[in-house]
């Protein structure tokens, strides 16, 4: 295995996993208590690495990704969203997987960005709540 394999495959799903437990463990700090669920925790870790894996897979074959995309389009999520803000999260999820396909450095920037908006919002909230009271 080369270090240009480990840097382009390796590399990026490992900083996948660690991202999913970054969002997770910071939607937790901002009171979001549906991200503790088991089924959600499971989504932050695999969603982006599936997304990277087709992301890396579709890679500079045309037809390839015509393909793709018309598998993909067959699959969807069946509940309903019951919080905007989850649906936001999964969307964030797929683009963190697709930015590391693309670029790690550009998808270490939008999971910082991410969580600083999760972070700084919560504390937002927070310092509002006790100026009302």
């Amino acid at each position: 295995m080369s270090f240009e394999y480990f840097y382009n495959n390796i590399l990026p799903i490992l900083f996948l996993i660690i991202s999913g437990g970054l969002i997770r463990q910071s939607l937790v700090y901002a009171s979001q208590i549906w991200a503790k669920t088991f089924h959600h925790t499971l989504t932050f870790f695999l969603l982006p690495i599936a997304t990277f894996v087709i992301t890396k897979s579709i890679t500079g074959n045309i037809a390839l990704s015509l393909g793709m995309i018309g598998a993909l389009s067959i699959v969807r999520f069946r509940n309903p969203v019951k919080n905007p803000f989850e649906l936001v999260i999964f969307f964030c999820s797929i683009t963190l997987g697709i930015a590391a396909g693309v670029d790690i450095k550009l998808a270490i920037i939008f999971l910082f960005v991410v969580i600083l908006i999760i972070i700084t919002s919560h504390l937002y909230s927070k310092f509002k709540l006790k100026r009302n009271s």
